[in-house]
């Protein structure tokens, strides 16, 4: 029995290590962008709108998101109402920041697919969830315009305050 273990433990590993892309990995190939406006900016968006538990408050998405009163990394359920910490708030950038490169002149993931079909973007299931509205109904929505100005460059001092105004 343990031969039978350790082939199936080989087995295993070889389909696992056959199984990466390079550059999926690579921390160089995302865009570099400001830690302190994701902070400011975006993280509150992405909290208020996306951070669900039936949506990106989950281990099984790949855009997982921490929140006050959500999900947290390591936080007792006594006290999901802390602020978020550092770690949380760098797993929630790197996230984001996953989901920030384009092909061409496509839109980022990020901003593409929460806006509403109807207004340019794609396919998403939090429409379906959520009584047919999407989380961006148009690109003049104020947490678009937010994240979208994060993707583009922008930056905010370390000192900055983290918005309240996201919704549209």
């Amino acid at each position: 029995m343990a031969l039978v273990n350790r082939i199936v433990v080989a087995v295993l590993g070889v389909a696992a290590a056959s199984c990466t892309d390079d550059g999926l990995t690579d921390p160089s190939s995302l865009p570099e962008l400001d830690r302190d406006h994701f902070r400011c900016a975006v993280q509150p968006v992405l909290a208020a709108r996306c951070a669900f538990a039936g949506c990106h408050a989950s281990a099984r998405r790949p855009l997982r998101l921490y929140a006050v009163g959500r999900m947290r990394l390591g936080v007792p359920w006594d006290r999901l109402a802390e602020p978020l910490g550092e770690a949380e708030l760098e797993a929630n950038f790197q996230a984001a920041r996953g989901f920030a490169s384009a092909d061409g002149d496509e839109s980022p993931l990020l901003l593409s697919k929460p806006l509403d079909p109807l207004a340019g973007g794609g396919y998403h299931r939090g429409q379906d969830l959520y009584g047919d509205r999407d989380v961006f109904e148009s690109t003049d929505d104020r947490g678009y315009r937010l994240v979208a100005e994060w993707l583009a460059g922008a930056s905010a001092p370390a000192d900055c305050v983290p918005t309240t105004e996201v919704m549209p």
